[in-house]
């Protein structure tokens, strides 16, 4: 069944949105969206993408596994988002066609749920969105926020929930903290010489995993090796050496498999400069 569009998608995610507390829109305008902005980041129009969810509790969207098991959206309606935004061209990795409200918080595959968000992170591997979700899912899963909070706060401004939960910005000083602070599953440990500053947790299998870590030399020699939750050391093309840039970051990407077991998989890194481990989830 093809998900909902136009007026009968908001409606939907008005009656969804209403018993957690969001002000759906006021009338279903057919002009473009218009990104809102908050501290220099767009934010989705709310006549156009409300925020939709799935009918799920806390525990089911909890469940390892659960978000890839729901995910269904269509290249064409990729394309219905990126028209109902009046973007009619944009360059590769310049937006991702992405759940407002995540999945991993109950977000649905309705169009009223998708939007074209930018990608802020200047390699193109982790959006800022991405680490709130993240941090969003675990405080909830712990009983910490609840869903229905969650998922309002993602609608309506995501940005402030960004500052509020995680404190700093991308971008600023502080910007290698707040993805610490997002990635605390992950784990991680370093000699003080060379750190991990993000790696993507949870991730699915089929999934594109980046990390990044930054040696206190300049054009560092990095090796990074992957255990997977079975115990095998990946292979995946992107992994193994590669050279740190002049600032001293490193980043690498790959695929994870599309049969990988879930569970917990181990990173190393080692540089001439040190070493730092860390760990992610496979879902």
């Amino acid at each position: 069944m093809r998900p909902l569009r136009g007026p009968r998608a908001v409606v939907l995610a008005s009656a969804v949105l209403l018993s957690a507390g969001v002000a759906p829109p006021t009338t279903a305008d057919a002009s473009p969206g218009i990104f809102r902005h908050s501290h220099g980041e767009p934010l989705n129009d709310l006549r156009v993408t409300p925020g939709a969810t799935f009918n799920v509790a806390a525990a089911t969207i909890c469940r390892p596994g659960y978000a890839t098991s729901v995910r269904d959206v269509p290249e064409s309606e990729k394309d219905d988002v990126y028209a109902e935004y009046g973007i009619a061209h944009h360059t590769t990795n310049q937006y991702e066609i992405d759940h407002l409200i995540p999945l991993e918080l109950g977000g649905s595959n309705v169009e009223a749920n998708l939007w074209p968000e930018l990608n802020d992170h200047p390699h193109g591997y982790l959006n800022s969105k991405d680490i709130l979700e993240n941090r969003l899912h675990d405080l909830v899963c712990a009983g910490q926020v609840g869903l229905a909070s969650a998922q309002r706060l993602m609608a309506v401004n995501w940005v402030a929930a960004y500052q509020h939960f995680l404190g700093s910005w991308p971008g600023t000083a502080a910007s290698s903290t707040a993805t610490t602070q997002a990635s605390s599953s992950s784990g991680t440990t370093s000699t003080g010489t060379v750190r991990i500053t993000s790696v993507v947790t949870p991730m699915a299998p089929g999934g594109e995993e980046s990390l990044t870590a930054h040696s206190t030399k300049p054009d560092d020699a990095c090796t990074l090796v992957v255990t997977l939750p079975s115990g095998r050391q990946s292979t995946a093309h992107g992994l193994g050496a590669t050279t740190a840039d002049a600032s001293g970051d490193a980043t690498w990407t790959w695929e994870i498999g599309p049969t990988t077991d879930p569970g917990t998989a181990h990173v190393a890194v080692r540089c001439s400069a040190g070493t730092a481990t860390g760990r992610f989830t496979i879902t």
